[in-house]
């Protein structure tokens, strides 16, 4: 008798819907075509519009230059690696879209911090790509594995993350220029190892891993989207009625509501009403700087003191901004605050309504309340307040302009008349229509007050890192995304030139109609050395060994020319005008940047000086004594104040009352 076949055990359930999908899935030949992965993220970038990389070759970098460059990516050749984060934050500033950089490893990591920590600081958007050596020298004090993303830039970014695969590298730089612009904005950085992903295979990867965690260019593109942000329209009713009524009201606006592009809707807004308005840092301009409802630089002081409601409007309070303590934020005025973010809310200010939403999209709820109940022209019960603010406004302008026209022939030039020469020529040439960068200490002091913004993303600074040589980066970049249709105009101290003079030289290769001009008064953190130190503090004698200066009126402008650049010296004061507006016709007119250099008075200092805590501060260092002759007299005749006497040390006190006799 024949025996039966013994029925095969079910091992596997082949009708479960993931055996029905292997059965059934078709080979992508497509997917199976091995590229190198730098041409994966060239098409990456492509998707996310990016024109220009700014870079310092090495060979994590020059891995990916070769396929971004055959993408048609244009590729910024940087001096130092700081300069690549400086660009990319000036960009992000400016476009509100991230900038790209291309930091390779090692040093050229560790360089790459300090652009990518003024970034951070300023919620300028932006991504960096950082090419760190592989896993070979973790661990060993050698080659290039000290320095790691992830444990260098904690604290610098957003987020830092490194990958360790091809499968996911597309998808972190996705995320990344995703969470760039999503509030509160800032730089990501995503690190890739140049064993574990640059020579994967060499260098060649199918697109199938590539692409395994975000679908390819040609099926979906998620590169824009907005957070809308509407507030609740009871709470914007309440805020509407709340700043009705003030009986002398402002609004201030910051950096993210340049961001969220609102400065459409705030002077609309600022214009219904008839409300005092302003704002800082890039967006200074956010309502015209030559509007009489403008109360920004030198008036805001004033103005502040007798406010009495303030809306702040996507501005993060911080140092620079005293963090919300007075005189600058003084607390009788009670606040509002608009955030699309709740980090950005300062807690240190007597805050009656807080709204987190898009900066633009809160502005036009206002806008529709206030017609909404009728308003369609300034508040007459205003009018007073509106016409103190303009008449603080021309008080500061003509008392500014009597203490310069007497220094037409001092010498040595004088800060606050090259900022005012300075000024003039960008207004009556220019129209205001240009970007400048602040990268001078002292000479910040003596040109912030007199440059014009009329629109925001006019001015760019060091935000409140506070640092130097950031102009020549922020040059390219501004020029650049400009497409070097706008004149540039970078304000350099001596620490910046010393820092990053040589990415002027880039400037030039790149065509940057920049003008560089240089206040030289011989020493870093302008002179207080000689007033203050040089008498204690003389070790050898020797001042170019003790104190901070440096080697005395060189005529760098000679060193720029070899480069390129089209040199300018300033020898007279009267001379100034004339020879910033031929630097100003030649950069526009040949596209390449300009270097002026201007030897100004080092006995002058930043008003930080004014402050009475400054005074207090050098005075625990000090003795009256220990002081040179030549300290105490600026101390009793210009920095002393009222105020500030009694809170200075009893010989001091006896020493200025002495000194004030004579």
């Amino acid at each position: 008798m024949a025996q039966k076949p013994q029925e095969e055990k079910m091992l596997v359930d082949r009708l479960r819907p993931t055996a029905e999908m292997a059965r059934a899935a078709v080979v992508d030949v497509k997917g199976e075509e091995r590229i190198p992965i730098g041409a994966a993220v060239a098409e990456l970038l492509k998707q996310e519009g990016v024109e220009y990389v700014f870079f310092l070759t090495g060979g994590g970098t020059a891995t990916y230059i070769v396929d971004l460059q055959k993408a048609k990516i244009k590729c910024v050749h940087v001096r130092h690696e700081q300069t690549a984060g400086f660009a990319m934050d000036a960009w992000g500033r400016l476009t509100t879209r991230p900038g790209f950089a291309l930091p390779g490893a090692g040093t050229g990591l560790t360089n790459f911090g300090t652009g990518l920590c003024q970034a951070y600081s300023a919620g300028s958007p932006g991504v960096g790509l950082v090419c760190e050596s592989g896993p070979f020298d973790d661990d060993k004090y050698g080659g290039q594995g000290i320095a790691r993303a992830e444990n260098q830039y904690q604290g610098m970014c957003k987020w830092v993350r490194k990958v360790n695969t091809p499968n996911t590298m597309l998808w972190q730089l996705k995320r990344a220029f995703r969470t760039a612009v999503t509030q509160p904005t800032g730089p990501v950085v995503v690190a890739s190892g140049n064993t574990e992903i640059n020579a994967t295979q060499n260098y060649m990867v199918p697109r199938r891993v590539l692409y395994q965690a975000i679908r390819p260019p040609d099926a979906w593109n998620p590169k824009d989207f907005y957070a809308y942000g509407a507030a609740d329209p009871k709470v914007i009713e309440k805020t509407v009625k709340w700043l009705l009524e003030a009986e002398k009201p402002v609004i201030i606006a910051g950096h993210e509501a340049h961001q969220d592009k609102a400065q459409e809707e705030f002077r609309e807004l600022a214009h219904l009403l008839g409300v005092p308005s302003s704002g800082r840092r890039i967006a200074r301009g956010m309502i015209s700087e030559e509007d009489d409802i403008n109360y920004g630089r030198r008036a805001r002081g004033p103005v502040f003191d007798q406010a009495d409601r303030c809306i702040i409007l996507g501005l993060r309070v911080g140092s620079l901004e005293g963090f919300g303590n007075a005189p600058f934020f003084p607390h009788q005025i009670r606040y509002c605050q608009i955030h699309p973010h709740p980090d950005f809310t300062e807690l240190n200010l007597p805050t009656d309504i807080e709204i987190i939403g898009n900066c633009k999209t809160v502005l036009q709820q206002m806008i529709q309340c206030c017609k909404d109940m009728g308003i369609k022209k300034p508040l007459d019960k205003w009018a007073k307040w509106r016409q103190f603010v303009k008449d603080t406004e021309e008080s500061y302008k003509k008392r500014t302009i009597a203490r310069t026209d007497r220094m037409v022939h001092e010498m040595p030039l004088h800060p606050d008349y090259l900022g005012r020469v300075t000024a003039e020529v960008l207004s009556e040439e220019y129209n205001d229509d240009y970007i400048i960068i602040i990268d001078g200490y002292t000479a910040s002091a003596y040109t912030t007050g007199w440059n014009v913004a009329k629109n925001s993303g006019q001015v760019l600074d060091a935000s409140e890192t506070i640092g130097i040589g950031h102009s020549p980066g922020m040059a390219l970049a501004a020029g650049l995304s400009t497409n070097r249709e706008k004149l540039v105009v970078g304000l350099m101290g001596d620490g910046a030139v010393g820092a990053a003079g040589m990415d002027i030289e880039t400037c030039v290769r790149w065509n940057i109609p920049a003008v560089f001009i240089h206040h030289n008064n011989n020493t870093l953190i302008n002179g207080n050395w000689e007033i203050f130190w040089s008498k204690a503090c003389a070790v050898e004698g020797n001042i170019l060994h003790d104190s901070w200066e440096v080697m005395p009126n060189m005529h760098l402008e000679k060193a720029f020319a070899e480069m390129g650049a089209y040199p300018v010296f300033i020898e007279r004061p009267e001379e100034a005008k004339a020879a910033i507006k031929r630097a100003c016709e030649v950069a526009m007119k040949e596209k390449r940047p300009a270097f002026v250099e201007c030897f100004v008075d080092m006995d002058v200092l930043h008003s930080n000086f004014a402050q009475p805590a400054s005074l207090v501060r050098t005075a625990g260092q000090f003795k009256w004594d220990e002081l040179p002759e030549k300290g105490k007299r600026i101390i009793a005749t210009q920095l002393v104040t009222p105020t500030g006497l009694p809170r200075l040390p009893k010989d001091w006190q006896d020493g200025i009352a002495a000194y004030q006799k004579k």
